[in-house]
């Protein structure tokens, strides 16, 4: 396992309100590497997150915006943040009490360390 790709995931995992992160492979919806809290499967949560991903990115392509960056889903109990990362995709599950700036930031850095 590349260092980048662990250094990565344990950055995102250290910051507040963070429940996980996983770097995907999106053509396949395999997780590349993961750090998730106990109860949340990362082979799932990757494989969703990929779909989601490479859909909403058709959907931006064929409206005319170009290339999707980044994705956010809300939901009752959090947030899921996902971002282009060169040939993979970051996830990162954040809690609904969180303020979602920091781990924008954070998230932002992992995603140009990974490119």
């Amino acid at each position: 396992m590349s260092d980048i790709y662990v250094d990565t995931v344990a950055r995102l995992s250290r910051v507040s309100g963070v429940r996980g992160a996983i770097i995907v492979e999106p053509e396949t919806g395999v997780p590349v590497m993961a750090e998730v809290e106990v109860g949340v499967s990362p082979q799932a949560l990757a494989a969703l997150a990929a779909a989601l991903f490479r859909r909403t990115a058709n959907a931006s392509a064929a409206a005319g915006f170009g290339p999707l960056r980044r994705f956010h889903l809300e939901a009752a109990g959090g947030h899921v943040l996902m971002a282009g990362a060169g040939d993979l995709v970051l996830v990162v599950l954040v809690d609904d009490e969180r303020q979602l700036g920091m781990v924008r930031l954070e998230a932002q850095r992992a995603v140009e360390s990974l490119q």
